[in-house]
């Protein structure tokens, strides 16, 4: 048992010996799967409507689902959700990019052939 500091409100909390990465409350876990299952029902909307969409901020979807975007941010931190826009400021099409690069040095390479 620890003593941590929540990344979401700040408070102080005794931790029950779990190691999960980012130290949050019970509380805030609570408050954040919530937000989590509204982020994620916003995201598989939009997609089903506009079809996919790949450019959303979190500031973006904090105001959709009437969040503060700090909690969209420890979602992001987490690994529960990706935006392409994050406090680590990468580039949001970086892996796209490296996927289409990819996929035009195979298409004319060996494995290409083999498939057919």
């Amino acid at each position: 048992m620890a003593l941590k500091i929540c990344e979401h409100c700040n408070k102080a909390f005794i931790d029950g010996g779990e190691e999960t990465g980012i130290p949050i409350c019970p509380d805030c876990a609570e408050y954040l799967d919530e937000v989590y299952r509204a982020a994620w029902s916003w995201l598989r909307d939009r997609t089903s409507e506009d079809g996919r969409q790949r450019r959303v901020t979190a500031a973006r979807l904090a105001r959709a689902i009437d969040v503060d975007v700090k909690s969209i941010e420890v979602l992001v931190k987490m690994d529960r959700i990706q935006t392409s826009a994050s406090s680590s400021g990468e580039r949001p099409d970086k892996d796209l990019d490296t996927l289409k690069a990819l996929r035009r040095s195979l298409s004319g390479s060996r494995y290409r052939k083999d498939r057919r």
